[in-house]
């Protein structure tokens, strides 16, 4: 059975990820009006995949021990997890706009950086979560 701990990270950091990566594209690079399929469709995809990603990242987090600080774990994690979501929408050509070695290089580092504090959010909702379980505990 999930703990609170699980379901609250996942969801914290789904929405982060999603507002950094809506921030990015739709504030800072101006590149969602590109977007060819319907923005409904586009949006709900969106959703779906952070969801997807969050969810990952949080299942990999809580069943994986590398033996390092909480918080490490989670940037690292995020970091490998970003990595591999944009060689995936690399390979299958998901891009908005712009082409070049520039291009894809800025857009691979955002993916990493993006998901690195996605996953640095679920190390803090587990150290957090370990903190709050250490003081309860003493307590009784």
């Amino acid at each position: 059975m999930l703990k609170r701990r699980f379901i609250v990270a996942f969801l914290f950091s789904t929405f982060v990820m999603m507002g950094l990566s809506f921030i990015w594209h739709g504030v800072m690079l101006n590149d969602l009006i590109y977007i060819p399929s319907p923005h409904y469709l586009f949006y709900s995809l969106a959703i779906l995949a952070y969801l997807f990603i969050g969810f990952c990242l949080t299942f990999v987090f809580t069943y994986l021990s590398m033996g390092i600080g909480i918080k490490m774990k989670g940037s690292l994690m995020g970091l490998a997890l970003g990595f591999f979501i944009y060689l995936i929408a690399f390979v299958l050509g998901v891009s908005f706009k712009g082409s070049g070695t520039e291009h894809v290089v800025v857009d691979f580092l955002w993916q990493m950086i993006e998901q690195g504090i996605g996953g640095s959010v679920v190390g803090g909702v587990y150290a957090l979560a370990r903190r709050r379980d250490q003081i309860f505990n003493s307590k009784a």
